[in-house]
């Protein structure tokens, strides 16, 4: 009898070192993958923005039921778990962090981030994500898995030499830049960019704290009162200075060229309703952008348009929802996810999850096409694109293609 239980006790180490080590992984399961989903809520911001991105929850079950419909990822179901996260402030992104990770134990979290948010996912708990802008010092102080395919400082140098090339950035050049995004993304690669391309320029840091709209403003208005000054005619707005300084320009008649990097902020400040259109005349920005006609991506829109009903089209009048924008988020993101899940094996880990991206070396995006995974900057090369703003639809829409 002693001799059976002790069979029975080694049993149960073996099978709990191997085979199950889902049992011990937070939001896994033998049957189910928790994964937590942010997006921007947008109607919690309607008095300062008439942007519209459909609705983030109906998409994003819409293309993960498909892909449980299909097996789901080495036999479990995608179970989402969603968090929408006011964009104003940084408490909405600690408060849906904490809910995700402490309240639900997810697994991973795909989808919006700004600024630190990612801290709270891969520093203060052991929580894999995909998304947000790959910033080299929020990055040093991962300890679970981040990678991204938004666009950060890996795409700047490339984004300042095709705007350089475009005769977009000409002449001295005024810099504006936010103190917190001073050293990794001004000093490191956008001024070393211009220096490398010939372009002279002036520099000023917004250090006011950005949620403090006033004094961000006030701030911005000294700056632009100093480059006319100076002469400037072109300003090149770097990470989340546009807002600002684009609010400053309305209580005055200086009316250089705008100029952005990365797209996501410049669009976000041309899309404010209460911002003037004729300040974006001429204005231009580089990035990476999906392609829209790629047949994964136009898939993958069928199925979320079959259960939203809503039709997604490339470029949304002005007024309208845009529900590309959450349709490419989702189709993109789960697609990432369900990649390197699979290649993390059936006994799926954090440190496996991890190991994923260099293991595959590449993965095949929709609206991406097979892109390359960086390790050093936990990106993948992405295909650039110029833009120009639009007076029509008053927005920035491509240009030109780039590589």
């Amino acid at each position: 009898m002693r001799k059976l239980l002790a069979l029975f006790a080694v049993l149960g180490v073996v099978l709990g070192a191997v085979g199950v080590a889902w049992a011990a992984t937070p939001g896994v399961s033998k049957d189910e993958i928790k994964l937590g989903v942010t997006y921007p809520d947008l109607d919690a911001i309607r008095d300062v923005t008439d942007i519209s991105h459909g609705d983030y929850k109906a998409t994003y079950n819409a293309v993960i039921d498909e892909l449980n419909k299909k097996g789901g990822v080495n036999g479990r179901k995608v179970v989402p778990v969603f968090a929408p996260i006011n964009p104003i402030g940084t408490a909405p992104a600690q408060e849906a962090c904490l809910k995700l990770t402490e309240d639900e134990k997810v697994f991973a979290t795909v989808g919006f981030f700004y600024f630190d948010a990612p801290l709270c996912y891969v520093s203060q708990h052991d929580t894999p994500i995909l998304g947000g802008t790959m910033d080299p010092t929020y990055l040093k102080q991962a300890k679970a898995p981040w990678m991204t395919l938004d666009s950060g400082p890996e795409v700047t140098p490339r984004a300042v030499d095709a705007l350089v090339k475009s005769g977009d950035l000409k002449g001295k050049v005024g810099v504006v830049g936010v103190a917190s995004e001073e050293k990794n993304l001004l000093d490191a690669a956008v001024l070393p960019s211009l220096k490398r391309n010939g372009i002279k320029n002036s520099v000023a840091i917004i250090d006011a704290p950005l949620n403090d709209t006033v004094a961000a403003t006030q701030q911005a208005g000294t700056i632009a009162e100093k480059f006319k000054s100076e002469g400037i005619k072109t300003v090149l707005l770097v990470g989340a200075a546009p807002s600002a300084f684009s609010n400053a320009l309305k209580n005055s008649d200086y009316r250089p060229k705008l100029v952005g990097i990365p797209f996501s902020t410049f669009q976000g400040a041309a899309l404010n309703k209460a911002t003037d259109p004729a300040l974006w005349k001429g204005s231009a920005t580089a990035d990476v952008a999906a392609d829209f006609n790629d047949p994964s991506l136009q898939k993958c829109y069928s199925t979320v348009e079959k259960a939203t009903g809503k039709t997604i089209v490339e470029r949304a009048e002005p007024g309208t929802p845009d529900y590309q924008a959450s349709a490419r988020s989702a189709c993109q993101y789960i697609s990432l996810f369900s990649q390197l899940a699979g290649a993390a094996g059936k006994d799926l880990t954090v440190a496996g999850f991890g190991k994923a991206a260099e293991k595959l070396g590449t993965v095949t995006v929709p609206g991406l096409g097979t892109i390359k995974y960086d390790p050093k900057t936990h990106t993948w090369q992405q295909t650039l694109y110029t833009y120009k703003y639009d007076p029509t639809s008053k927005q920035l829409v491509i240009d030109k293609k780039i590589g």
